[in-house]
């Protein structure tokens, strides 16, 4: 062999020893990733080393046997799934070896947001058909015992959602994969979300969707098209997969309805989402997807959040559209392009967020109720972290309204609103207990015109409550609370009714009534079961004033309570700076499933993958450029424990920050997951021969 042939042999020697063990293992890990891909649960296996993902501790019902994504629709065609080809063994082109594609798993699918989807499919390291593959999975295996997302097609989400879902993804990969050269470009920045399965809040249409608003009379009524808040989702670049589950008409803190029956909470299927966004709440808080629509006009978005560990924003206003989500730069993000309830002008946060001066109570609106020990402690841990940190919190004896006052006035928005008054259309006595009671008396109530039979004139006006809270801001910049006073009640009305049994009877029974003053007071007594349960949220409905729903604590049962931040209007960026602050000090306490907690050691967050390895990736920027966009960096350390993670949570934000964007520079370079320890020296002793063959007679054919 002549000297200068050397090198041929040595180079792809050197690489085949790296790589030949891959290979020989190269149908294990493949059949690994079929199971994993269908579970969100992976087994121990003696083979792979697998780790199995966290679960809340409290979820004691068996997992079901999962479905396909095609039983999901009514013979729905799938588009396959591309992550067989992430399994596919190393290959050598010019003599460079080209790794395989890292497969992208249920598990971590479920780990990220959705701004970090939507950069993988920017970078092109998954695409939004796989993504959708997975999504519907983990829909077909969680939903069964949660009942978050509507199947009101024979059991099914209806089979002309999937098949447009499957469009919608198919396009996104078409224009992804053209570029520059697609008949229509993609604008990033415009739509930030590009890809990312979602679900929308069943209130809303959805083009085939159910449009029944959880009213039982409404049985099998269909949209014939997307409503704002669909179109605005898609606008934004985000799958629609289907709808969630909601109470009839919004109207309950819960989520059950005679139609579709309740949401289960997914850290205890025993217990209840909460509402009315408490199916988008199950969902996210599940893995089905990274976020969904909700709907705020009594705490419809916070309180589910609260009571299944999310994020929940409530813009300014007294009725008001936002998703639900798990990460901050998500809530960031689709506030900054979102053009629904979102205020003309914005307060700017301070630079030095420590500027602001904070309230806090543990004083309720409703004088006479008392908080339970897990909102004081919640309240209180926030508390002592705040100060800390070095902000000025100061206590606050009394509420500045009086929530008695203020459900009077809340009750006159109800009455005669459009949504009861048309849901009791035609009904009669033979049917109307197919109604919620409340539905049936707010819509059959008028407090104008002739059939007035409500009266409310001792009641004060919006107003008072408004100027009430503005006053208030004048001292403080934050009013920090719990966003519950309990945590999430359960599913069986006789341990926690949403309203009072024999209140219930005289509900349905209120046109028998003749005094209109006791028929507003019945209208009234109504809410307390629920007001009671969230005394907090519905009265920045009234004022108008936007909150936030932070997860921050975990109660002695491992259920999850959130305390929430309100602000004066137009506060929306302070309120989500706020949340940044607690998310970057590692304060949020969310399912292990949906986000994992842990901190490594250069600040990046970690979740576990299927093959036991750990992959790590960094926080993504408000607006992240190309070159800032977070990358999975597989490597074989394994993955930190819980215990040690809180240990490692002392890591200073400046540390972490400039590890983070030292680690973005260098995780160029991936490497190989390890996928066995049981090499056949056989085939790497064949695969040496093979490539140093390949190095000569390209260098003859060269020569």
């Amino acid at each position: 062999m002549k000297k200068n042939n050397i090198k041929y042999v040595l180079i792809p020697a050197f690489a085949a020893a790296t790589l030949f063990p891959v290979l020989a293992n190269d149908n294990q890990a493949k059949a690994n990733e079929d199971k994993a891909t269908t579970t969100s649960t992976v087994s121990n296996t003696e083979n792979t080393n697998e780790k199995t993902t966290n679960v809340p501790a409290t979820n004691n019902v068996a997992k079901t046997t999962p479905t396909t994504p095609a039983n999901i629709a009514n013979s729905v065609k799938q588009t396959p799934t591309t992550n067989t080809e992430s399994t596919n063994s190393a290959s050598i082109v010019d003599n460079e070896i080209v790794k395989p594609k890292v497969p992208f798993t249920v598990t971590e699918y479920k780990q990220k947001s959705a701004l970090e989807l939507a950069q993988l499919i920017r970078e092109k390291k998954v695409t939004s058909t796989e993504l959708v593959d997975l999504a519907y999975k983990v829909i077909a295996e969680e939903n069964p015992k949660l009942n978050a997302v509507l199947t009101t097609e024979n059991g099914k989400i209806p089979h002309a959602i999937v098949e447009e879902a499957y469009r919608t993804a198919k396009e996104i990969d078409d224009r992804v994969k053209a570029g520059n050269l697609a008949a229509k470009p993609i604008d990033w920045k415009e739509q930030p979300f590009l890809g990312v399965p979602t679900l929308i809040k069943g209130l809303d249409e959805l083009k085939n969707g159910d449009y029944t608003k959880g009213v039982y009379l409404n049985k099998g009524k269909i949209a014939d098209k997307n409503g704002p808040v669909a179109a605005e989702f898609a606008k934004l670049g985000f799958v629609i997969l289907g709808q969630t589950n909601t109470p009839e008409l919004g109207t309950r803190n819960i989520t059950d309805s005679k139609l579709f029956g309740p949401a289960s909470n997914p850290w205890d299927p025993s217990r209840n989402t909460g509402g009315s966004s408490g199916g988008s709440a199950g969902a996210v808080a599940s893995g089905m997807v990274p976020i969904a629509s909700g709907s705020d006009a009594g705490g419809s978005i916070r309180i589910p959040s609260s009571w299944t560990g999310l994020i929940g924003l409530k813009p300014t206003g007294h009725v008001v559209k936002f998703p639900l989500v798990k990460t901050i730069e998500d809530a960031k993000a689709f506030f900054e392009k979102t053009e629904l309830s979102k205020p003309k002008t914005l307060i700017e946060p301070p630079k030095d967020l420590k500027k602001l001066k904070i309230a806090y109570t543990l004083k309720t609106p409703l004088k006479d109720l008392e908080l339970s020990d897990v909102a004081k402690k919640a309240i209180l841990q926030t508390v002592d972290f705040l100060r800390k940190e070095g902000f000025t919190v100061e206590e606050v004896k009394e509420f500045p309204i009086d929530g008695y006052e203020g459900i009077n006035t809340y009750t006159v928005g109800a009455i005669g609103e459009e949504g009861y008054v048309a849901a009791v259309k035609g009904v009669t006595e033979e049917n109307k207990r197919q109604l919620d009671p409340a539905t049936y008396a707010l819509g059959t109530s008028s407090y104008m015109g002739p059939n007035a039979n409500t009266d409310i004139s001792s009641v004060k006006p919006l107003s008072t409550f408004i100027n009430q809270m503005n006053e208030f801001y004048k001292k403080y910049d934050l009013f920090l609370v719990p966003t519950n006073a309990v945590t999430a009640p359960s599913n069986d009305k006789k341990v926690d009714p949403y309203v009072d049994p024999e209140v219930e009877e005289q509900l349905y029974n209120i046109n028998k009534i003749t005094d209109p003053k006791e028929r507003f007071k019945l209208l009234t007594k109504q809410w307390l079961p629920m007001t009671r349960r969230s005394p907090y949220t519905w009265v920045f409905n009234l004022s108008g004033n936007p909150a936030i729903s932070l997860p921050t604590y975990l109660s002695d049962k491992n259920l999850p309570f959130g305390v929430m931040f309100a602000a004066k209007d137009n506060s929306e960026k302070v309120l989500l700076e706020i949340g940044q602050y607690f998310q970057d000090r590692h304060q949020f306490k969310m399912n292990p499933a949906i986000r994992s907690t842990n901190v490594s050691e250069n600040g990046n967050k970690i979740g576990v993958n299927e093959y036991g390895t750990k992959y790590e990736y960094a926080v993504p920027t408000y607006a992240p450029s190309v070159a800032e966009l977070p990358t999975l960096n597989i490597n074989n350390e394994t993955a930190t424990t819980p215990s040690e993670s809180e240990n490692s949570q002392t890591t200073s934000v400046k540390e972490e920050k400039k590890v983070v964007n030292t680690n973005r520079l260098n995780s160029i370079s991936k490497t190989l997951p390890n996928t066995g320890e049981n090499t056949n020296n056989f085939l790497s002793a064949i695969g040496l021969s093979f490539l140093a063959l390949i190095g000569l007679l390209k260098r003859k054919k060269n020569n």
